[in-house]
């Protein structure tokens, strides 16, 4: 397991619920509703101390997902599992691929990045590749905003035919300031 796990959350399992699950398994809270670049994030610490649990309420993009840090943060990973209704990104890529409508296409999406692994996955990217031409101005700004979640050197040249081709002014903007961040522009 990475340093870092990150569990994404479906929306019907809600924020309640998160808390109840802290309150069972006695984590106890560090920090409620942090906010970091319009995400707000809630922390505890396991009553041992050995991982530390963020709850990310990414409102930018309509999703939460969970992330766990530390030496103990197995133990924590299965209760994880075993407690909350998760997405898994097969999942999450076959309804990326069945959706019908924008909602659908931007919950799918978002799901499909945030659990994507480390490694570069082509499938994906040319899954994203189609979402990057949907008639949806929505849903093509959703593959240049993932893929400041995931920046897979295929989705970046993605951003790129992005930059050059669509047709709509502010995806484009998005784009460039997108890709400058990744280049070490935005420093």
């Amino acid at each position: 397991m990475t340093d870092s796990s990150r569990f994404v959350l479906k929306q019907e399992y809600s924020v309640q619920r998160v808390k109840r699950l802290a309150w069972d398994l006695d984590w106890d809270v560090v920090d409620l509703r942090r906010e970091e670049a319009g995400a707000f994030i809630d922390i505890w610490i396991t009553y041992d101390k050995r991982a530390e649990v963020h709850h990310v309420d990414d409102e930018p993009i309509g999703m939460r997902y969970l992330t766990v840090r530390g030496e103990g943060r197995d133990e924590v990973v299965r209760q994880i599992q075993e407690n909350c209704d998760l997405w898994g990104h097969g999942e999450a890529r076959r309804e990326l691929r069945e959706a019908t409508d924008r909602n659908q296409k931007l919950v799918a999406l978002y799901a499909a990045v945030l659990t994507a692994p480390g490694e570069q996955e082509d499938d994906l990217v040319e899954e994203l590749g189609v979402a990057a031409r949907d008639e949806d101005p929505g849903v093509r700004q959703a593959v240049v905003i993932a893929t400041g979640y995931l920046p897979w050197p295929g989705l970046v040249s993605l951003v790129e035919e992005v930059l050059v081709h669509d047709s709509v002014e502010h995806i484009r903007e998005n784009a460039a300031i997108l890709l400058e961040g990744l280049r070490g522009g935005g420093q």
